[in-house]
């Protein structure tokens, strides 16, 4: 199984794709997450792995688009527990810190007591970013990444669990074409448009409190060439009958409903 990724070997995607399909799992890297699905039309892959939500951070809106344009079933869902470390050459000023700008959010307090004078310059990926200062040999750059990427790469830990908040995590969604929900699914994300009139989306939640579905997440998101009308994200705790027959019920309060995927949340 060829699981595609956004970031290199030893990311927090790579942990992810481990978690989800083991420690020998192959994956496929990838520099974006358009990356990703086009390595899926190309069937350079099989699967794919993409974050979604982080704890601190919040959703990634172009993850749900990108989801929503392609349609490749969401068939299930990691929670993985981001830890950052700060990675360099030991006992040497730092002048530069490198990493993703999601990574850098996550330890911006750390970095205004610690390395207030340090540039900090953003990069595609946390494990790239060692990557990169390990190949430019320069001992004031340092970067911020995961454990697996300083084992990788055999770089010096600088500083350990560097995040702000160590309640700290990311949630993936995996991908697959022509995917079909597990047997044991209890969790689904859906997209819906509702009908332009008052009160049509608290219609909406009020039916699925009725049918006693828990609403996880709910975000909205423009409708392009449409100003000022959204579409809704929602993530249900729920699969299966229960899900179909409320969304029998909702139905006459929306304009169009696609469901992205149906999978286990072992939460």
């Amino acid at each position: 199984m060829r699981i595609a990724i956004q970031g290199d070997i030893a990311s927090f995607h790579h942990v992810a794709a481990q978690q989800w399909h083991g420690t020998d799992t192959a994956v496929v890297p990838c520099d974006s997450f358009d990356d990703v699905f086009g390595a899926l039309n190309r069937h350079d892959a099989e699967m794919g792995i993409v974050a979604i939500e982080n704890s601190l951070y919040g959703g990634i809106n172009h993850v749900y688009d990108l989801i929503e344009s392609h349609r490749y079933p969401i068939v299930g869902e990691i929670h993985l527990p981001v830890h950052q470390q700060l990675i360099g050459t030991l006992n040497t000023p730092v002048t530069h810190i490198y990493s993703h700008p999601v990574a850098l959010a996550q330890c911006q307090e750390y970095l205004d007591a610690h390395y207030p004078q340090a540039t900090r310059i953003e990069y595609q990926d946390t494990a790239a970013a060692v990557d990169f200062i390990k190949r430019q040999g320069n001992p004031g750059y340092a970067a911020i990444a995961g454990r697996q990427a300083a084992e990788f790469h055999a770089m010096p830990i600088i500083a350990e669990d560097i995040e702000d908040n160590p309640a700290n995590f990311t949630r993936f969604l995996v991908i697959q074409p022509h995917g079909t929900a597990p047997t044991d699914a209890n969790r689904t994300s859906l997209v819906i448009t509702t009908n332009h009139t008052p009160g049509a989306l608290a219609g909406v939640l009020t039916l699925f409190a009725k049918h006693n579905i828990n609403l996880s997440k709910l975000q909205s998101r423009p409708i392009i060439g449409q100003p000022w009308r959204y579409r809704f994200y929602l993530v249900l705790d729920a699969a299966g009958e229960q899900l179909r027959t409320a969304l029998k019920d909702i139905e006459p309060l929306t304009e169009s409903l696609t469901i992205l995927g149906e999978y286990r949340h072992n939460l």
